[in-house]
């Protein structure tokens, strides 16, 4: 095949394909402008997961009708004159290509009017190319519609996700500026249902409420403002006692830009050194204030990676704020702990009265095939109950020495396989409440829940959405005593697995796993005789007693012969 220089049209697809990746990369491009042009307000609407339409509104300062037509010319910029200013950028945009690039790959109309002119401008362009102008009357600002998005390359199409993963992602990003922006009001609709609003006051804490919801928000401490070596470090952390299963919850603004780095984010984790279990990330939204020469934001055409002169520095400084916020929390709350401790452990009678299920601790374990291949073919022996100790473990006589067994997770066991059963069946018997329940979610969750109730109904929940990402709970599995409510059905939707992008979709098996894992008797609950006798017959009769559903062992035998040896026998 003969050297050709490449048509322009298929130059400007190729180009677009390194900036417009799905639909979420047009949702950010469109937002850096609208932050960009000094918008105060931005409203992003979406059909269709972004692929039938999105439409960005701003009141920023709106385009020249001069110049409006240039702006979808490639490298075409107000943001940048000379090589210089590469060194001081201070714009979250100033490449122009992304412009170029979105209606390369779609359909896109421009409705902008220019703050110091009487009349506005709308464009129509396809494939790039300008096919209508008029002059209108609108306010001064700027929207744009991107309608069919990918159409006339269709191979980009296969290699998108769902349609609730790419919404997610769009949400995902929309979220991410209001909380780097929070002065700024964010609105955001996908199917003309709304996704979630902010309100430019400029506290932080309350877009984190609309982000993550009133619990959240409530377990968040603030980073006051601390600079060292000319970086400002600022943002909120969570407490310990708020966490999540993955790292996408850490995120780092660097001048007002949403960016994605390694190192910074394990300088977070170090900063929470001892104070989370293995496997849990915190929530972090740190704001670095860097002066423009001494970063490199021209790394990626997304424009979602920075290079720094120095990395160390900018480590150490967040590692020290993060940390340094953490000690004064849990200084803060010993000290209140420490004025009531007294007067709480003298109004206790005995030690069966001390509940040690404030500590909560759950330690991670592995799947069900790790371990359940080598126990879960176990015969259980017939045991006689000797007693309890620790309000945690029973001890029992077997034929061949002696058990302990965890009774939180032989009564999770128990619940799991009559739950499983009982599902298969199809007799899952559920209590109606006789007041109904309204769980009231972040945008996130709500959309997590949404896409999985069905699979809550077949196991014994009756749930609707009541709107403004509420819903209500009439009915629930009959295992699930009506104070957990709330417990369960949050630890339900924060359950991520391994899904670390998009809206996970859960089997029914996981489901029924974290519920049996809340309702089961807790470490700390004092069992009478009885009920450890019920318990150990409840358990002789699983098909899989020697673990719990997630794979951690139910008891462990000291047999006769390692106790002999113990005493020199």
């Amino acid at each position: 095949m003969a050297i050709e220089i490449l048509k322009a049209s298929v130059i400007s697809k190729i180009s677009a394909g390194e900036v417009v990746e799905r639909p979420a990369s047009v949702v950010k491009e469109l937002l850096e402008n609208s932050l960009d042009a000094g918008a105060r307000s931005v409203e992003i609407d979406i059909l269709d997961s972004g692929l039938g339409q999105i439409k960005v509104a701003d009141d920023g300062s709106g385009i020249s009708a001069s110049e409006v037509e240039l702006v979808f010319a490639r490298h075409a910029t107000s943001k940048l004159n000379s090589e210089a200013d590469l060194e001081n950028i201070k714009t979250l945009g100033f490449r122009g290509e992304a412009l170029a690039s979105i209606a390369a790959v779609s359909r896109v109309e421009l409705v902008t009017r220019f703050s110091s002119e009487d009349t506005g401008v709308r464009l129509s362009l396809v494939d790039g190319k300008l096919k209508n102008r008029v002059s209108v009357g609108v306010p001064p600002g700027t929207i744009i519609q991107v309608d069919n998005l990918f159409y006339n390359v269709p191979p980009r199409l296969k290699f998108l996700k769902s349609g609730s993963t790419e919404r997610s992602l769009i949400k995902r990003i929309v979220s991410r500026y209001a909380m780097a922006y929070p002065d700024i009001r964010f609105s955001f609709m996908s199917d003309n249902r709304k996704g979630f609003q902010t309100y430019g006051n400029g506290n932080l804490l309350d877009v984190i409420t609309s982000v993550y919801g009133v619990d959240a928000a409530g377990k968040m401490v603030d980073i006051s403002d601390v600079e060292q070596n000319e970086i400002i470090v600022g943002g909120l952390v969570s407490i310990p006692e708020l966490s999540r299963s993955n790292r996408q919850e850490i995120t780092f603004f660097i001048n007002g830009r949403h960016v994605y780095d390694a190192q910074l984010n394990f300088a977070v984790m170090r900063a929470y050194h001892t104070m989370l279990m293995t496997g849990r990330y915190p929530i972090a939204v740190i704001s670095l204030v860097i002066p423009p020469s001494k970063i490199d934001v021209n790394v990626h055409p997304t424009k979602s990676e920075v290079r720094f002169v120095d990395k160390n520095i900018v480590f150490r400084a967040v590692e020290k704020a993060v940390r340094r916020t953490l000690l004064d929390y849990v200084s803060k709350s010993n000290m209140i702990k420490s004025t009531v401790v007294g007067e709480t452990l003298s109004q206790r009678s005995s030690w069966s009265e001390l509940d040690s299920s404030n500590k909560n601790y759950e330690y991670p374990v592995p799947e069900d095939g790790l371990i359940n291949s080598r126990l879960s073919g176990m015969e259980m022996p017939v045991l006689r109950v000797i007693g309890q100790t620790n309000a945690a473990f029973i001890v029992a006589e077997g034929p061949d020495g002696v058990y302990m067994i965890d009774q939180h997770a032989a009564h999770e066991r128990i619940l799991y396989e009559e739950y499983v059963d009982a599902a298969k069946m199809d007799k899952l018997r559920s209590q109606m409440l006789l007041q109904a329940f309204t769980l009231q979610l972040s945008a996130e969750d709500s959309e997590i829940l949404s896409n999985n109730l069905d699979k809550l109904t077949t196991l014994g929940f009756d749930i609707d959405a009541f709107g403004n990402d509420s819903f209500i709970v009439r009915a629930v599995p009959a295992i699930v005593d009506s104070s957990d409510i709330e417990q369960v059905l949050m630890s339900i939707v924060k359950f991520r697995g391994d899904d670390l992008h998009g809206v996970p979709k859960w089997s029914e098996d996981q489901i029924i796993k974290r519920v049996c894992r809340l309702v089961a008797v807790r470490a700390g609950k004092v069992l009478s005789y009885d009920e450890q006798v019920a318990l150990l017959r409840n358990l002789e009769g699983c098909k899989s007693p020697g673990t719990c559903p997630h794979g951690r062992p139910t008891m462990i035998n000291f047999s006769l012969g390692s106790i002999r040896s113990q005493f020199g026998r």
